[in-house]
């Protein structure tokens, strides 16, 4: 059974599973930053497993940023991301939430397009650390979660 665990700031689990895919699978070196301490992390545990994990940073009132969505490489391709995310839209729903937002890599953006988010930032990419990123955002509503129109 999947079991999700919400703290304030990264736990050490987060941490370590943040290091192991951002840092040591894709390179990165700024994985840590000063949104981590107020953010709403988020441990997905699978019997006891640390398994994968997420982030919630406030924007405004009604919007919160997802981030730092990552899960372990033997877990992978089994709907684990998608349970994260659907654990962190909701959360942040509850949170009065009206929009979620996610800085995707650009090569996730099919995954995240699945789960109900579009792009609204005119389709811009950008880069974090060379690696191409772009904004998609959701439309959070009591009772089910729509894609804007």
């Amino acid at each position: 059974m999947v079991k999700p665990v919400f703290t304030i700031g990264p736990s050490e689990d987060a941490k370590q599973i943040r290091t192991e895919v951002f840092m040591d699978e894709q390179g990165f070196k700024n994985e840590f930053d000063e949104l981590d301490p107020a953010s709403v992390s988020l441990v997905l545990y699978l019997d006891g497993t640390p398994i994968a994990t997420g982030r919630l940073v406030k924007v405004d009132p009604a919007t919160y940023q997802i981030g730092r969505i990552a899960v372990r490489k033997e877990f992978r391709h089994k709907q684990i991301g998608s349970y994260l995310m659907a654990f962190l839209c909701e959360k942040a729903r509850t949170m009065g939430a009206t929009t979620a937002i996610v800085h995707a890599q650009l090569d996730k953006r099919d995954f995240y397009n699945r789960l109900g988010f579009y792009e609204y930032s005119g389709g811009v990419i950008d880069e974090d650390e060379g690696v191409p990123h772009i904004y998609l955002a959701k439309d959070l509503y009591a009772g089910s979660y729509r894609r804007r129109r």
